[in-house]
């Protein structure tokens, strides 16, 4: 029998992560427009961890920097 080793994580190394609250919060939409971008979409990723759903920060960024256009004037 051989153990397994498991990879020791910092604070630095691990990903920042986002509840479906606070991404509704962040973006002020409710919980159907949420589920249409993760599910529909496929705007957001989302991935559960027991009974709850969480995004990647770095993956809202990165759809906020994919979506962001300036307007002219």
């Amino acid at each position: 029998m051989s153990l397994i080793t498991l990879p020791k994580f910092d604070k630095k190394t691990l990903p920042k992560l986002m509840t479906r609250k606070d991404v509704m919060n962040l973006f002020h939409i409710s919980k159907s427009t949420l589920h249409r971008w993760t599910n529909e979409e496929n705007k957001l990723k989302s991935f559960p961890i027991g009974r709850r759903i969480y995004y990647k920060m770095e993956d809202i960024n990165e759809m906020i920097e994919e979506n962001y256009t300036l307007k002219s004037v």
